[in-house]
């Protein structure tokens, strides 16, 4: 798992595919978001735009993914991600593969809130819960990166 900000995007040129992704953020004006879907390319690197009311943790699950790393970049708001490791949870909805993703439950090993520049990048095994509120519901909107895993 990174948690980093976007002017740090340089330290991550030696992986192509995140120091792309970054780029691409970095190349948006500002307030500016791109269309719901962008792809950089095609099946390896896109993107889509997601916007959401935060909620509570209780309210929030666990997901992880085994073909995809995921970038959560946030454009407003501040969104709250707890991570854990896969091997500590328990399933509460398969391994989907066509979706690429499985749901869990459990307990956080760490909390992070990501403010606008900010990103995460969560790999395989990194399961993260995302979409929870900082002190009250709020409307976040945030780009999420999927990286094809090589």
């Amino acid at each position: 798992m990174i948690f980093d900000s976007l002017k740090h995007k340089d330290n991550y040129k030696h992986f192509p595919a995140l120091y792309q992704a970054l780029n691409y953020l970095d190349s948006l004006p500002s307030r500016e978001l791109p269309a719901p879907t962008v792809v950089l390319e095609e099946g390896r690197l896109f993107c889509n735009l997601v916007t959401f009311t935060s909620k509570p943790e209780e309210q929030c699950i666990y997901e992880a993914h085994r073909n995809f790393i995921d970038l959560h970049f946030i454009v407003s708001g501040i969104e709250r991600i707890a991570t854990s490791d896969l091997g500590s949870l328990t399933t509460e909805v398969p391994y989907a593969p066509e979706k690429d993703i499985e749901f869990l439950k459990g307990d956080a090993d760490g909390y992070y809130e990501l403010k606008p520049g900010q990103f995460m990048v969560c790999f395989p095994g990194d399961a993260h819960k995302v979409a929870m509120m900082k002190d009250k519901p709020a409307e976040v909107k945030k780009i999420v990166f999927k990286l094809k895993v090589m």
